[in-house]
């Protein structure tokens, strides 16, 4: 149901409160849009080649002023309700502040629990999972493959790749790029002492652990050791991004145990009100 409260009570100070609660919430957009995009910028998070933003400190910087907005907004819906004299105006906006606030609670409460949702690593894997095979015949001269560790956004990265050799012995190297580039020509000892990977020898597995690390592309190199055609497989494993999962929760957390608390406050007040409207 769509009412202005300024209509249904008016009064001066009714109308001041609503004014400088419509400016300072522009005001407050405009100041989170222009700084978390200085934050990206700032912290170098925005490349094109490879295209690449990470929305990390942006979703912090958000999130954390949304608490500072959800804040204000509970102020001045307390200071609406001091001044309006109407029962049915006090009871219409406690009846939608409930509703906003359960709402709101929700919402966080259903990412919170998809953050930390067992399933959720398969379901990664089985959409953004990535795998292919590398082909070698030298001890010398690398079969190469690349991959990105984490996608465009920043919010999902590879923790595991699994690697299985089709039955020959053969060495695994994974560099980042910039290693790659500097070193490619300076044989396999220098590339090996820059590999990322702790285990490297394909007999015939390897399981690795991938490190975090800022968003890059990375080379897989394979080494037949005995100079007898090999075909490695590898398959990675994805998840959320570390950072978002023990950072954002918290703060998900505030805002579905605030906005809880003050349904639950908003719902006795409506009740109150209510009865005053019948009385």
């Amino acid at each position: 149901m769509k009412y202005d409260a300024g209509k249904l009570e008016g009064g001066y100070r009714l109308v001041h409160i609503q004014r400088t609660k419509k400016l300072l919430f522009i005001a407050q957009a405009i100041i989170i849009l222009a700084f978390a995009t200085y934050l990206l910028w700032a912290e170098g998070g925005f490349s094109m080649k490879p295209f690449f933003i990470s929305i990390n400190s942006f979703i912090f910087f958000v999130l954390i002023m949304g608490i500072v907005v959800m804040v204000e907004g509970f102020v001045f819906i307390v200071l609406e309700l001091r001044f309006m004299r109407s029962q049915s105006a006090k009871f219409l906006i406690t009846q939608r502040s409930a509703r906003s606030a359960m709402l709101w609670a929700m919402v966080s409460l259903i990412v919170i629990l998809l953050l930390w949702a067992p399933i959720l690593p398969e379901m990664l894997d089985a959409s953004m999972g990535a795998h292919g095979s590398v082909s070698s015949d030298s001890s010398t001269d690398p079969g190469v493959a690349t991959m990105f560790n984490s996608d465009p956004l920043g919010m999902v990265e590879v923790n595991r790749i699994e690697m299985l050799s089709d039955g020959h012995l053969a060495e695994v190297f994974i560099l980042t790029e910039a290693n790659y580039e500097l070193f490619k020509d300076d044989g396999k000892a220098v590339l090996g002492a820059y590999r990322v990977n702790d285990d490297y020898r394909a007999d015939p597995e390897i399981d690795v652990d991938f490190p975090a690390t800022k968003h890059s592309r990375f080379y897989i190199l394979v080494y037949s050791v005995d100079d007898v055609p090999v075909t490695i497989s590898y398959d990675t494993s994805r998840n959320i991004n570390t950072s978002l999962v023990n950072y954002l929760s918290p703060i998900l957390a505030v805002f579905l145990i605030g906005n809880a608390i003050w349904a639950v406050y908003m719902f006795t007040m409506n009740k109150r009100f209510k009865q005053g409207i019948y009385r």
